[in-house]
């Protein structure tokens, strides 16, 4: 069975032929040979389709063929001396019927195959309905038969056996290069990819990587490829563009003509992934013309994603009033312009501004009702000003935790925030500003080199009055820094989950037996707490046992050595941080609480020196 799509494809590509030559007209090719008045029809069209009638009667005239071909080799030889050969002529007519006959007999065997199993799978699927018609006439009364012919009946019903509409709406939901494999499954299959409403390009895909030698050959290589798909889906509704190529300025010309034809295909989905890998130095970007953003087509777009673009509106921008989704990546465009297009996205539900050449503030004077998903990263804005009442997700990452209100976003369903700054800030502006940006956010997650050590634990007004996930990232090896975590831990009273990844290296081995005693505070909704990179560090374990004592509601612990942000890692560091562990929270776990402290495999042990081994 494996070889029936194989034969089918054989079978359709001389069968298209006949069909060609049959357009063109009824030609032969004829040969007078070394019969008077004989002619060797080369190729006729005149045979039938494929199927098992259509089948043999081509495996006969094939045979029928090579017949021919032998009685040639007889008559030529007749009347010849033995030094002497067939002439020309002859030879030239034997070959002709050898190639056709042999082609006649190869392609009759494939249509005779694949005609026999499509009458096998239609024989099978009558005589199943049959039988399901025929005994549910006769046990009407039994639901379960009911159900089982039903359920048998399922396996029955082949693709072919749907109507044409709904292949076709199958087709239009696959990939174009799903679409194009499947479409050498049938013969009616063929041209059925054409269909397909969304189209992606991939230059890495269909033209493999690029490199400067063979960049210019493969650029164009991809844009002969996507002008060919394109001149097909003409006249069509295009629902996807999708093209994602690092950009030069020789595809600049084909660029605005793909984003013209966008333009006139109803397009809703627009993306232009143009980043190259060396943009850093590049100082050529893509302009996008400006002039297909009139009304008709911006009124369409639902989804836009644009990097490695210049970006300019019209004079007589009008907004994208059905815009849903805006992906900017390395985005050249002014302060002015970038907020015109966010004030007339009325309906936009996720925003991402990545790596945009923005120095400056950045204030929507609309509200963005609709909005749910926030990410600013790398912008180096100054001040953002918008309102969300429904934004859901808020990603910031930038250089600098920022003051309040240089951020002022009006959320009151904020639920998740991800916060990360490169540069260093204090434990108290951090304990200031966030809970005040972020008074009702549940889950928080934040990355920051906290240093310079506060007196003693803050004790501030400002709370996460609703936070119950935090998630703290932390790389300052200082020891009071360490311990001074425990001042978000007062900061949010209800508190659910904790989460800290250390990233240090090493640390002084803890004294179990001389660890201080932190101001208690309790932690009354804290039920799991999970810590990685645990060295085994003094503070690490003054910051375990204090979390550990003040929280009776506790679920679970779990403890992991091994550093989740780095890729070095010590085993010796590792089996330290277990052992110690283990020992600090000996005597001080509750009954009801469950302790996993996760260890590296024993058969990768190596030996602890005698000082480290307690």
């Amino acid at each position: 069975m494996a070889m029936v799509p194989r034969m089918l494809a054989v079978s359709a590509v001389v069968h298209e032929t006949e069909a060609d030559m049959r357009r063109r007209g009824r030609y032969r090719y004829r040969y007078e040979g070394a019969l008077a008045g004989d002619r060797v029809i080369v190729y006729s069209y005149d045979l039938p389709g494929p199927g098992i009638a259509g089948g043999l009667l081509r495996l006969g005239y094939g045979v029928g063929r090579l017949g021919d071909a032998l009685r040639r080799i007889r008559y030529a030889r007749q009347g010849l001396r033995e030094d002497e050969s067939i002439p020309l002529g002859d030879k030239v007519g034997i070959a002709v019927d050898v190639v056709v006959g042999t082609t006649h007999v190869v392609v009759g065997a494939c249509d005779f195959v694949v005609g026999a199993c499509d009458f096998t799978q239609y024989a099978r699927g009558a005589l199943a309905r049959f039988r399901g018609k025929s005994s549910s006439r006769g046990k009407r009364s039994d639901p379960c038969l009911r159900k089982r012919i039903c359920e048998k009946r399922k396996y029955d019903v082949q693709f072919e056996d749907l109507p044409e509409e709904a292949q076709c709406i199958i087709f239009s939901k696959l990939e174009l290069k799903e679409a194009v494999r499947s479409s050498v499954l049938s013969s009616k299959w063929t041209n059925m990819w054409v269909i397909g409403s969304k189209l992606r390009f991939d230059c890495t895909k269909l033209c493999g990587k690029f490199s400067s030698e063979n960049y210019h050959t493969r650029a164009l290589n991809f844009v002969e490829k996507v002008n060919r798909v394109l001149r097909l889906q003409r006249g069509k509704v295009v629902e996807t563009l999708e093209i994602k190529v690092e950009f030069y300025m020789i595809l600049a010309f084909h660029l605005d003509r793909w984003v013209r034809f966008a333009a006139t295909s109803r397009t809703t989905n627009l993306s232009l992934d143009l980043v190259p890998k060396s943009y850093g130095t590049y100082s050529d970007w893509y302009v996008f013309p400006s002039e297909v953003l009139d009304g008709e087509f911006t009124s369409r777009l639902q989804q836009i994603q644009l990097s490695f673009v210049s970006f300019k509106l019209p004079s007589q921008f009008s907004g994208f009033p059905k815009l849903k989704r805006l992906d900017l990546n390395l985005l050249r465009v002014t302060r002015m312009d970038l907020q015109d297009m966010l004030s007339g996205c009325s309906k936009l539900e996720w925003l991402s501004i990545v790596n945009c050449d923005l120095e400056d503030e950045l204030i929507v004077d609309r509200p963005l009702s609709h909005l749910q998903y926030l990410r600013i990263a790398c912008c180096k804005m100054t001040k953002i000003e918008l309102h969300a009442t429904k934004l859901k997700t808020f990603i910031y990452h930038a250089t600098q935790l920022p003051d309040f209100p240089t951020i002022t976003i009006q959320a009151q369903e904020l639920k998740d925030a991800d916060i990360a700054v490169t540069d260093s800030t204090t434990f108290e502006h951090a304990l200031t500003v966030l809970p005040k940006m972020f008074a009702r956010v549940q889950n928080l997650s934040l990355r920051a080199y906290l240093r310079e050590k506060p007196a003693a634990f803050l004790e501030n007004s400002s709370k996460f009055s609703q936070l119950k996930h935090l998630v703290l990232y932390h790389s300052d090896k200082e020891s009071d820094n360490i311990l001074y975590l425990a001042s978000f831990l007062r900061a949010a009273p209800l508190l659910e989950e904790l989460e800290i990844h250390f990233n240090i290296k090493g640390g002084s081995s803890a004294d179990t037996w001389h660890l201080r005693n932190l101001p208690k505070c309790p932690y009354k909704h804290l039920r799991s707490i999970c810590i990685t990179g645990f060295k085994g560090d003094h503070a690490q374990a003054e910051l375990l046992v204090h979390a550990v004592d003040n929280a009776p509601a506790l679920e679970v612990v779990t403890i992991d050595p091994a550093n989740k942000l780095s890729i070095y890692s010590s085993q010796v560091d590792e089996r330290l941080g277990a052992s110690i562990a283990r020992r600090c929270l000996e005597g001080k776990i509750l009954p009801k609480t469950k302790l996993h402290i996760v260890e590296i495999n024993r058969d990768e042990w190596v030996v602890i020196p005698p000082a480290l081994n307690f």
